[in-house]
Formats: C-alpha cells, sequence, structure tokens
C-alpha cells in the first residue's frame, strides 16, 4: 500500500496525458493574438529596462571593465555559491511533499524555472508542468495543489517580510534608508492582510466559507462590467485549499519555513559575493545595506511584469546599491555577475532535466519512486 499522497501512475499514461484528478488547474486555450501581444510587451519592457532605463545610470562598459578585474578567487567562491543556490531550490518542495527524492524533485524544480523564467507568462505553462511531472513520480493533484500552495505562500511571504527585516537592521545601525520605508510599510500591510486572510481560512470551514463567498461577491460585481454570469469559484477554491494544505501547515509549517529560509540564504550568499567580487567593499556599502537592495530587488521580481523578473530586478537592485554608495559600474558589475548566475544555469539544466525526464517516462523509471516507503525528508 502506497503512502499518502501517492498513487501508481502507469508509465505509458503519464507519458501521453495530465494528471486527472480534482485539483489541477484546467488549461485554458488562448488565441494567438493575445500570445503574441504577450511575448512582444515583455521582450519590449525587458529591452526597455536593458537599453534603456539602466544605461541612463550605469555604463556597460565601465561594467565589464570591473567584471574582468575580478580574482580567481572570487571567482570560484561565486561558482560554489551558485551551485549550493540551485542545490537548495529544491528543499521547499520536499518539506511539502512528503517522500519527495531530491533527484526528482530537482529535475521537476530546474524544468519549470527554465519555462517560467523564459517564457512570457510562462509561470502557467510552468505550472502545468509542475502537475505532470509530480503526476509522473506518483503524487496526486491534491498533495501537489497542497504542495504548489504553501510553498507559493512561504516564498511570497519571505519576499514581502525580507524588507522590513532589512529596514529594522539599517535603522537599528544608524543607517540612512530613505524612501525604502515606504516599501516596508507596504510589505507589513501585505503580511498583516495575509495574515488576516490565511487566520480566517484555517480558523475553521464556515469562517473560510464566509471568507470565499465575500470574495465571489466581489468577483460576481465585477463580472456585471463584462456581461458575464455569476460564479461561486472563490468559495470552493478558499475551502478547497483549506482541505488540502491544512495538513502540510500543520505537520510540515515548521519545516517548510526552515527551507525556503535556507533556500534563499544561499541565494543572498551568492549575492554577497557578487558584491564583493565587483569591488564594493563592506566599508563602502556594508552587510546591512547590501541586504536591503537584494530585498528591493527580490519584491521587485515578485511582480510578473518581465520573465524571471528581467529588467525590473535589475534596476531596482543596482539602483539601491548606488544609492548606497557603490559606484554605478560596481553596481550593475555585481548585478549582471548575479544575474548571470542565477537566471542562465536553470535554462540550461532546464532543457537536461525535462529531457531526462521525458526518458524515464518511457523506460518507467519512476515506478520506483512510487514503490518507496522513505523520502529524503520528514
Amino acid at each position: 500500500m502506497l503512502p499518502a499522497g501517492l498513487r501508481p501512475v502507469p508509465a505509458q499514461r503519464a507519458h501521453n496525458e495530465s494528471v486527472p484528478d480534482a485539483g489541477e488547474p484546467a488549461a485554458k486555450k488562448k488565441s494567438p493574438v493575445f500570445r503574441i501581444g504577450g511575448v512582444v510587451l515583455g521582450v519590449a519592457l525587458v529591452v526597455g529596462m536593458f537599453a534603456g532605463v539602466i544605461p541612463q545610470f550605469a555604463s556597460y562598459k565601465q561594467a565589464w571593465m570591473a567584471i574582468a578585474r575580478m580574482s580567481p578567487g572570487w571567482w570560484a567562491a561565486i561558482v560554489v555559491a551558485a551551485a549550493l543556490s540551485l542545490a537548495f531550490a529544491v528543499w521547499p518542495f520536499q518539506a511539502a511533499l512528503p517522500r519527495l527524492r531530491y533527484w526528482p524533485g530537482f529535475m521537476e524544480v530546474q524544468t519549470s524555472t527554465a519555462v517560467s523564467t523564459t517564457v512570457p507568462a510562462g509561470g502557467a505553462l510552468a505550472l502545468g508542468l509542475t502537475y505532470r511531472m509530480f503526476g509522473s513520480f506518483g503524487f496526486t493533484a491534491v498533495a501537489i495543489t497542497s504542495a504548489v500552495a504553501t510553498t507559493g505562500i512561504w516564498n511570497l511571504g519571505f519576499k514581502f517580510a525580507l524588507p522590513i527585516v532589512a529596514v529594522e537592521l539599517a535603522a537599528a545601525t544608524g543607517q540612512h534608508t530613505g524612501r525604502v520605508v515606504g516599501v516596508a510599510l507596504l510589505g507589513v500591510l501585505a503580511i498583516a492582510l495575509s495574515g488576516t486572510v490565511l487566520w480566517l481560512v484555517f480558523r475553521d470551514e464556515d469562517s473560510a466559507r464566509r471568507l470565499g463567498r465575500a470574495g465571489d461577491r466581489i468577483v460576481n460585481w465585477a463580472l456585471r462590467f463584462f456581461h458575464r454570469s455569476e460564479q461561486g469559484r472563490v468559495e470552493r477554491a478558499v475551502v478547497n485549499f483549506r482541505d488540502q494544505s491544512a495538513g502540510v501547515i500543520r505537520e510540515r509549517g515548521r519545516l517548510l519555513t526552515a527551507a525556503v529560509l535556507a533556500s534563499q540564504f544561499a541565494v543572498f550568499v551568492l549575492v554577497l559575493f557578487c558584491v564583493r567580487a565587483a569591488g564594493i567593499p563592506a566599508a563602502k556599502v556594508g552587510f546591512v545595506p547590501v541586504l536591503l537592495s537584494f530585498a528591493i530587488a527580490r519584491l521587485a521580481g515578485a511582480l510578473p511584469v518581465t520573465p524571471g523578473g528581467l529588467g525590473s530586478v535589475d534596476a531596482s537592485f543596482t539602483g539601491m546599491l548606488i544609492a548606497s554608495g557603490a559606484t554605478a559600474s560596481q553596481a550593475l558589475a555585481a548585478d549582471l555577475v548575479w544575474r548571470a548566475t542565477t537566471y542562465l544555469p536553470p535554462i540550461f539544466l532546464g532543457i537536461v532535466t525535462y529531457v531526462l525526464w521525458r526518458r524515464g517516462l518511457d523506460k518507467g523509471t519512476y515506478q520506483d519512486v512510487l514503490l518507496s516507503h522513505h523520502g529524503p525528508v520528514r
């Protein structure tokens, strides 16, 4: 008998069709005009940021010169930190999906990351791929939905909370925070609102249903302007989310929190190495300003305006470093190295892992995963 959340999936069936359980988002076909428009808009925004906005305050030529001056020792440290950040990215899903082995989880994370960071609005496509891959490993759609929801909430919570922590540290050490205080206040409001919503959802089923009905009233009010019929999807979605996620949060919430913190900390260590390697000493831009720059950049990347936050993350990070005391060329150099080591490797790895996953389906390799009663994370 298989553990809860696992079920046998024949290799051929997993190869040819998606997981049919309730809870998987139904794929909606979009018109070619909409898709082409999304691609054009995404490319235009990226080009506008890199060719129009960033050159206003930094020189690519001088940034490349700063990169060329980086020592071999720093390059080695950056490569190791980048590898660890890729390795740690699997841990949140292992925490949310009991009995998920490391290698299957690594394949899924790299493949879905490659899709979401290269395709405009690629998050929806990556989500469908997540269900296909985890489903082929034997996890039910209910377990996958729960894992996707909880890891997403935890990661988003980190992005909203980090600016608050960074501003508090800056204030405690007597460093100027300027307009960033407004961003921190926005994070406080977002966390307070999210916390209230989650408390209402998990308080009891009646509370969750009332919250869902309130959401339906807002949605139905907006639908009237488009002459669309009323619906009750929000209430159903809230109740389903509560039923599917309550167990994970109750039993594995602390483990998930630790996994997300470790994953994000690994990325920050990489950022810190890139900043120091670019020639920005701690005497000029200390640990806290680097953390604050990283926090604002991550928050900017939370808005899916461009694939992988290209442009918006870079402008935010570079601008914050310059405001903290770094020269424009050094700040841009640090950003380019950071983004190159976190953006490009998952793309190439994602192609490899996708091919390996498809081959594994054909060979029935993942049937061994289904029969395992012991996972790397408990």
